[in-house]
Parts: C-alpha cells; structure tokens; sequence
C-alpha cells in the first residue's frame, strides 16, 4: 500500500510521514522534521455570529470521514450542545447536513459533498484533465497537480498519486508560502510589481528552510526568470527534501495565467538537469490542457 506524504500544498512545510491527514490550519509542524515533539495541536479561532459558527461546522464536515455525533462536532468547534444542535438543524434544513436517526450521528449532505453542478466548467476540467494528468505521472512516476488561480489564491482542481511508496498528498485549498512554492512563485510572476508587493509584504520573507530566498530583489529576479522561461522550480524553499515543478496554464498571446501544472516529488529523486527536462514535458502538457479542454474557456472570466 501507498504511504501518503501529506501536504496542504506543494512545497508546504506542513508535512507529516504518517498515514494521518494534517490539516495546516490547527497543526505546527517541527522544522526539523525528526523531532516530533514540538507539534501542538492549535484549537480553531473563536467564532462569532450564526454564519461564521456554521462555515465553522462546515469545515468539521469537511475534514472528517466518518459520521460524527452531537458531542464530537460541539468538542472540535468548542460549542456548547444547544448552539451546535441549533446550527446542524439549521444545515440539515437546507441540504448541508444529513442526520441518521438510527445512529444519531451527522453526516455531510448532497450541498456540502458535491455543492457545484456536475455540469459546471470547475468538474468538466476535472474530467477533460485527468488523461492528460496521469500521462505526465507515468512518464515521471511523481505526483501531479492540476492548480487553478483563483484571484490571489490557488485551487487544487485534481492531482494524480505518483508511483513512488511516498507520495504528496495535496489539500484543495494550497496555503504553501507563495516563495516557498512553484504554484506560488507562478502565480506572483505575471504580477506587477505593486502587486507582487500586495500580496508578499515587506522583507524579508519568512525563511522556512536553509534555501528560502527572502530578500525582495532575489525573488523578483527569479519572477521575471520564471515569466520569460514559462516554469518555476521550488527545490528545498518550504520543505527540506521536497522539490516541484510547475509550468503554467495560460492561453496563447495573453498576459493572464489560468492556473498551473505541478509535480512534487523527493528533491533526491530529481537531478538538476532533470528539472529542464521535467519542466519541458509538464509545458507540453499544458499546452495540450489549452487545446483540449474546453472548460477552460469559460473559466478565463475568473481571473
């Protein structure tokens, strides 16, 4: 059986070696990745007001698989039973939570496991994609991921396991650091420099690893590197031994990028010269990503 590394993202120094899924949101990962000690399980920011509780239920859902009851729901979002009871009946009301009666448990419901139509342009590219996503997996045996650019944020539309024992698990929200990512570093490349500086801050930038760039006119070089060449590498910038690819996903003489194609896989595993080659293939997959999926064109107007 396959042992998922579990990522919220490529590159992410959330990682975890087990088989249990760690969510980047309620979870500090060591730095050090053989001391183990320091993880600390964070409880969730407090919620106030009906709406927030609710998304707050939503996320428990969400995460969980299996069938909670009364008592598990109110302990993860640190609720009283009235309040949760209230807010599950509310949900339940509109098709986001199913309740077994024989059980007592709380199930998500048919809103909350598949909110978007079957038809809508997000699962047509899931579908239109994932031919074309495991190709590129058998040819280079890592983990592929299909990332949609969401205004500032990146969206895991599908990603396909590699063949390797460890294997990337991705999230479907990525939080990775934007310069400790390839996903990121792409989405900032066709950025102006006003916004670039939007959405990183001031410098220097966090320094997750030994190989993080933090100084603003290094990163930016290799932005406006990556915007002439079309690809981005991350190699040990978020977490030690982790390296991705990416090259981006945008229409033929326009200036906007749609998302971008990513392989993670063990930095040991990917040479030097096997990034040009890697990045080569993931760009030709793109290329036929833009010829072939029409979902992508009614997608243009998101970004």
């Amino acid at each position: 059986m396959k042992e998922a590394v579990v990522l919220s993202g490529e590159g992410s120094s959330s990682m975890s070696l087990s088989r249990d899924r760690v969510e980047e949101k309620n979870v500090t990962m060591p730095k050090n990745k053989s001391d183990k000690s320091s993880v600390v399980k964070r409880r969730p920011p407090a919620a106030t007001g009906a709406l927030a509780r609710g998304l707050l239920l939503m996320n428990v859902f969400h995460r969980e698989v299996r069938p909670m009851s009364l008592t598990d729901i109110a302990s993860e979002v640190n609720l009283d039973l009235s309040t949760v009871h209230r807010l599950l009946r509310t949900l339940g009301e509109h098709g986001y939570v199913v309740r077994d009666d024989r059980t007592k448990s709380y199930l998500p419901g048919p809103k909350a496991l598949s909110p978007l139509s079957l038809f809508h342009p997000l699962n047509q590219l899931r579908h239109e994609a994932r031919s074309v996503l495991e190709s590129l997996r058998d040819s280079t045996n890592e983990t592929i991921a299909l990332v949609l650019f969401v205004g500032t944020e990146r969206l895991v539309v599908d990603f396909v396991r590699g063949n390797h024992s460890l294997s990337p698990y991705y999230d479907a929200w990525l939080t990775s650091p934007l310069h400790g990512s390839a996903s990121g570093k792409l989405l900032l490349a066709w950025k102006s420099d006003d916004e670039r500086h939007k959405m990183m801050g001031t410098a220097p930038y966090p320094k997750v690893t030994s190989h993080t760039v933090t100084e603003t006119a290094a990163f930016f070089d290799y932005l406006n590197q990556v915007r002439l060449q079309g690809y981005a590498v991350a190699r040990d910038d978020a977490f030690e031994g982790l390296i991705a690819i990416g090259s981006v996903l945008m229409h033929r003489h326009e200036g906007v990028p749609l998302g971008c194609v990513v392989m993670t896989g063990a930095s040991d595993s990917v040479s030097a010269k096997a990034e040009v080659e890697i990045a080569n293939s993931i760009q030709a997959a793109t290329a036929l990503l833009i010829g072939s999926a029409p979902s992508l064109q009614a997608l243009r107007q998101w970004v």
